[in-house]
């Protein structure tokens, strides 16, 4: 008489698919926290390009505000450049100056008549 041993796979299929199955929740946990929510990759990469364009614009504010302080410390100790901007802004002139308007095209003559 002769016994044949019976192949237990048949019974181990379910078992082998729910490992599968426990095996893929990790990977699809990590999948998903990679690409969403506020800490998913294209949001650190977004807040990445942010970060760097708001680095660019401090740099050119700075540079501003280095322009603007060599501007009031001219504006406190150099007497010509307080000429030049009264001159230039306010119209100021000195005790017997004459000052010539030039116009860059030829003016409408109804303005110059006043009509």
């Amino acid at each position: 008489m002769r016994f044949y041993r019976v192949k237990r796979d048949f019974l181990n299929a379910p078992r082998r698919r729910m490992y599968r199955f426990l095996w893929m929740l990790p990977a699809l946990w990590f999948v998903y926290l990679f690409f969403a929510g506020d800490s998913g990759y294209p949001q650190i990469r977004e807040r990445s390009r942010q970060i760097e364009a708001m680095r660019g614009e401090i740099e050119t504010l700075r540079a501003g505000n280095r322009r603007l302080e060599a501007e009031v410390e001219m504006l406190k100790n150099d007497l010509a450049t307080i000429e030049r901007i009264a001159r230039e802004r306010y119209g100021m002139v000195k005790e017997n100056e004459t000052v010539y308007m030039v116009y860059p095209g030829t003016p409408d003559p109804a303005s110059v008549t006043g009509r």
